[in-house]
């Protein structure tokens, strides 16, 4: 017992002692604003930075360095211009003005003469197609001259309001979303920046007499334009000032504005949002309502929300806020503007103090101690209320200066360590560059910077989580710097993968830049009480207990086994669920009688130990393209090319997205999604150099020196993941070289055939003679940073970079998947990949009444406005790609965008499924590794693994009764070919949407 206890009593010390010595070190991440640091200094570590990246071509001349260089310039009460379209198509009888049609490309031209120069922001009068879902980025230049990065993104935003404020509800009662609709008519907007980056409209410099503005699309949404209007840039009032203008009456009144009756948007993806607390209203403890404004949703500078308030009294109102300000100890910002104009000073970026993350606070907008005042006229007025980031815009611009430099400064060490650095050398680094702790130096003054201008907004100061990252690299900073003649030892450290200085700097331009607030009720009062801010203890714990009891008592989510409805399972968020079952209510079981219930399916995998168990359902959406196989193989899957009109419905779809489908031609899915292939690239950067945009892989060779001299290269998928690599990043130029991956009959890997060997040699060679990457932790950020400004996409990267990376808007394109040559001549650009699948489980009872359901969801009409629907609803995130080729053609990807994406769909090609398969594509992915980081001949290597491939296939065919063990056929077994399917399109329906390749 003694012995126990002194075991416990030194336990017990070690702990103490690690904790301390924790303590110690975490006290090493943290700058607590002890150094003074002059604007002099900060200004010199900026321009020390940029020096290198001017060297490089990739200095960026932001919004931010503009005025921080010409604020003092900028003079005021300039007369304002109205300018209209010196060429035009047309003109507008509602206008009374000429009007243009903008494709992308297209430019509108203006020509001014100004009687006084000087600084101008610019509204635009501009109308968009009623089907069109993305907001016109456009390009602006003043006499030929483009002033600062921002001028190549400007925006023209599209406006939203919801169908209806009445919320209908899913079959469990909980309300659900209205569908988005787009404002129609002619906008008159002021132009900003795509990142929205400052409160006030971008300020552009003209000079005294002839002015010509040309303004480009730079987008693929087509646009038309009109007149534009020349203002003086706006001074406001500070609230003193404001106050000594307007004279009212003391009055007693209190208006009411739900957050979520909004009239009009800027942005279809601010949504509304079911709060789970009684504080707010409506609430049901049993079932959701929406009730607040989803900060998550609400969270990027420019998004905005407009109100109608119905004045019934002149008079001075106060107004007040209830809301939840969940950012870490960080407060966020709003613009307030009435009736279209913001007041005062103060309601330019008013600082919205934080709140817990579940709790709810009513908060008057004021200096701290005295209440702001408005002065409103009897009527209706609007109340804007706007997500802005120019407090911190400054503090974000030095990051990415940060961000730039380093990438910039790893590549000059590259290019003296070489690939791979000798750990057993005795470094003098500043004997190669000098300038090594002068950089340094300068990351680390310059972070301190930032965190003494970020405390401010932060009420834990330096110890605030959101600015915990900028901490952290500082602390990493510090480390390196102690060593800094052996800096390329640290290298990982400062540009590396997780834990690098780059990884914090990147998380902490997300974290500082977003804005989330959820907003339950706006108030404006004078001389009343507020209303509570929440509901007392005894009415919180009712709630609490009523839906505690509710979860024992409430049929909410009693799932009925109905044998008349149709059981569909989807491997999908809740959120595509519920759209999915509001439209098959709504259109096909009120056009066919046929009832459907939807629901989650959270494991996919789990679908054939419930067809083994009889309880699978009839029909299964989103199901990885392995699957269908696995099931079909098992006897799980029924055979839906037994149904006479499969293959003339299938040929609405890409021919090559059927491969996986198909076991001994029998069909036993079709395409729901589809993935493509393109090639990414910086427009700007390849203008900038005078790049060509490759077509073929000869030409990507050809420019790969030129891009690596620039400390630049070319990112190929394979480069993507970890260890394993996947069919889709392997066995692509197998395809191109003509080759393939199986024999007939599919009892042997055709790996080792000429054109497949001579697919597998190229892709290896891209990285043994031609070094590209062949580790890229994110292609997303790479591109952004341009260190891999040119590359293989797929949707899921394209998505990423569309809707994530607003500082490149209209700085990228895409362009088809490289074509490789043949002796022929003939352009090849297959490229290995799929989307998801839909299927009817062998079990079903309802096998006519699946397939109805299949083919209405599946169908063109109901896949466009799913996408419609979707992509309005939740935001561009949510962009859906059908696997129906006249819903791609309907959906509201960018025009110029969505014709690439058309044609490179037409050479989709997925691989056959067999029983061996995963051992072919484990050797795939081992082949590359043994060539590529081994040196072993690709040859070689082929062979040996051939082996092991057949063996495993042969095992595979003994096991699923094709071949007996001394290898006489059983059953045949045929390998499907994309052919076959064309044929069988052709002969179905006498054509088909597919490749004619």
């Amino acid at each position: 017992m003694r012995k126990l206890k002194r075991t416990f009593l030194i336990l017990i010390v070690v702990m103490v002692g690690i904790f301390s010595i924790t303590r110690l070190v975490d006290s090493g991440y943290t700058y607590k604003l002890n150094e003074t640091i002059t604007k002099a200094d900060e200004t010199a570590a900026f321009n020390l930075l940029n020096e290198l990246l001017n060297k490089h071509d990739i200095d960026k001349y932001t919004y931010v360095d503009y005025l921080n260089e010409h604020q003092h310039e900028v003079t005021y009460n300039h007369p304002d211009v109205d300018v209209d379209l010196f060429v035009y198509d047309d003109v507008d009888l509602d206008l009374n003005k000429p009007v243009k049609m903008l494709e992308e490309g297209d430019i509108a031209r203006y020509e001014l003469t100004l009687t006084e120069g000087g600084y101008y922001t610019i509204d635009m009068n501009y109308l968009l197609g009623e089907s069109s879902l993305n907001d016109v980025i456009v390009s602006l230049k003043i006499n030929g001259e483009t002033f600062y990065s921002e001028m190549n993104s400007i925006i023209l935003p599209t406006l939203w309001k919801d169908e209806s404020k009445e919320y209908s509800t899913d079959r469990y009662g909980d309300e659900v979303l209205s569908n988005q609709v787009i404002i129609s008519g002619w906008q008159n907007q002021p132009l900003y920046g795509s990142t929205y980056q400052s409160i006030d409209p971008l300020m552009f410099y003209f000079e005294s007499g002839e002015n010509v503005i040309e303004v480009e699309n730079m987008g693929s949404t087509p646009v038309t334009v009109a007149n534009i209007h020349l203002q003086s840039p706006k001074k406001y009032d500070t609230y003193v000032t404001y106050l000594s203008q307007h004279v009212g009456p003391k009055i007693q009144s209190l208006i009411t504005v739900d957050a979520i009756d909004y009239v009009q948007k800027n942005s279809s993806y601010v949504q509304s949002f079911s709060l789970n607390n009684p504080s707010v209203q409506p609430f049901d403890a049993v079932y959701k309502k929406l009730n607040v404004i989803d900060g998550a949703t609400w969270k990027q500078s420019g998004q905005s929300l407009t109100y109608d308030v119905n004045v019934e009294t002149a008079g001075f109102y106060q107004l007040a806020i209830k809301y939840i300000n969940d950012k870490a100890d960080f407060k966020v910002f709003r613009s307030i503007a009435i009736d279209g104009e913001i007041p005062f000073e103060e309601f330019r970026a008013y600082a919205v103090p934080t709140t817990r993350a579940t709790t709810i606070k009513m908060h008057t907008l004021s200096n701290g101690d005295t209440p702001y005042e408005v002065y409103l006229s009897k009527g209706t007025h609007t109340i804007t209320i706007k997500a802005e980031s120019e407090p911190v815009q400054n503090s974000l611009r030095q990051i990415q200066l940060l961000i730039d430099h380093i990438n910039a400064f790893s590549l000059e060490i590259r290019k003296i360590t070489g690939k791979t650095i000798d750990k057993d050398r005795t470094w003098q680094f500043t004997q190669y560059i000098p300038e090594t702790p002068a950089y340094l130096e300068a990351y680390q003054l310059l972070i301190k910077t930032i965190i003494t201008d970020l405390s401010s907004y932060a009420p834990n100061q330096y110890e605030s989580s959101t600015i915990s990252n900028l901490q952290k690299a500082l602390f990493r900073l510090n480390n390196i710097y102690k060593d800094y003649e052996r800096l390329p030892f640290y290298l990982d450290d400062l540009i590396g993968g997780s834990g690098s200085v780059t990884q914090y700097l990147g998380n902490s331009l997300t974290e500082i830049a977003e804005q989330p607030m959820y907003l339950d009720e706006l108030y404006l009062y004078s001389d009343t009480k507020l209303p509570k801010e929440n509901v007392g203890f005894f009415r919180s714990m009712f709630a609490s207990l009523e839906t505690f009891m509710a979860s024992f008592s409430s049929n909410k989510f009693k799932q009925d086994n109905d044998p008349k409805v149709v059981d569909v399972w989807v491997n999908r968020p809740i959120t595509y669920v519920d759209m999915m079952q509001k439209m098959a209510d709504q259109n096909f079981t009120e056009d066919t009688g046929i009832r459907v219930k939807i629901s989650v399916m959270p494991d996919p995998n789990k679908l054939v130990m419930s067809a083994a168990a009889g309880q699978q359902p009839d029909v299964a959406l989103g199901l990885a393209s392995y699957m269908p196989y696995d099931l079909a193989i098992r006897n799980a899957a029924y055979d839906l090319s037994s149904f006479p009109d499969y293959w003339s419905f299938a040929s609405a779809f890409s021919p090559g997205a059927f491969i996986p489908y198909v076991l001994n031609d029998k069909a036993y899915a079709i395409p729901e999604t589809l993935d493509f292939n393109v090639l990414m690239y910086r427009k700007d950067i390849f203008d900038a150099l005078g790049f060509m945009v490759p077509d073929t892989w000869e030409e990507v060779i050809q420019i790969l020196p030129e891009l690596q001299q620039y400390g630049m290269n070319f990112y190929h998928p394979i480069a993507g993941s970890g260890g394993t690599k996947y069919f889709y990043q392997t066995s692509g130029f197998i395809y191109q070289y003509s080759g393939a991956l199986y024999d007939t009959n599919g009892m042997n890997t055709t790996i080792n055939t000429k054109a497949s060997i001579e697919g597998l040699t190229f892709l290896n060679q891209l990285f043994t003679n031609y070094s590209l990457p062949e580790q890229v932790q994110s292609f997303y950020n790479a591109f952004r940073y341009a260190t891999l400004p040119i590359g293989i996409s797929d949707f899921q990267n394209y998505l990423l970079i569309k809707n994530a990376a607003p500082e490149i808007v209209g700085q990228w394109r895409i362009a088809p998947y490289p074509s490789v040559t043949p002796e022929n001549g003939e352009t090849n650009r297959y490229y290995i990949a799929n989307g998801t699948a839909g299927m009817i489980l062998n079990g079903t009872k309802k096998p006519n009444e699946s397939w109805a359901f299949l083919k209405w969801w599946l169908g063109e009409e109901t896949q466009t406005k799913f996408a419609f629907n979707l992509q309005s609803t939740y935001g561009p995130t949510y962009a859906w790609l059908s696997a129906n080729i006249h819903a791609v053609e309907n959906s509201p990807l960018p025009e110029g965008d969505k014709r690439v994406i058309l044609e490179q769909v037409k050479w989709l090609i997925d691989v056959p499924r067999t029983p061996g398969q995963y051992m072919l594509e484990r050797s795939l992915s081992n082949i590359w590794t043994d060539v590529v980081f081994n040196g072993e001949s690709t040859g070689i290597a082929v062979d040996q693994y051939t082996i092991l491939i057949n063996r495993e296939i042969r095992k595979k065919m003994i096991e699923f009764g094709f071949i007996d063990q001394n290898g006489d056929v059983l059953k045949v077994y045929t390998i499907p070919t994309i052919e076959w399917i064309q044929d069988k399109m052709m002969e179905a329906s006498g054509g088909y949407h597919g490749s004619d390749n």
